[in-house]
């Protein structure tokens, strides 16, 4: 009984954590390579836009740290404990 409403909190935290990523979420193409650097403690600032525009297409197609998939991750994870607590709630 302990593991069902293990489960169920669980999922309610990953529920909310899944919303609170798809509102903060914003497309690559939207936010700027210098603060996508910033995060990684990179300098930027003796880089030209060319350059860093080479480097926002390399981290769009090789990149980690989009929220946009963070989403999709936290609601799996919601919904896998709400079938482990349903199922544990019901045996």
């Amino acid at each position: 009984m302990i593991f069902s409403w293990v489960m169920l909190t669980a999922a309610a935290v990953f529920g909310y954590l899944a919303y609170d990523a798809a509102r903060l979420s914003t497309p690559g193409k939207d936010v700027p390579y210098s603060l996508t650097a910033k995060g990684w403690a990179e300098d930027v600032a003796h880089v030209s836009l060319a350059e860093q525009q080479k480097r926002k297409q390399y981290n769009a197609t090789r990149g980690i740290g989009d929220l946009g998939q963070s989403v999709w991750l936290f609601g799996v994870l919601c919904v896998g404990c709400l079938a482990s607590a349903g199922c544990s709630f019901y045996a």
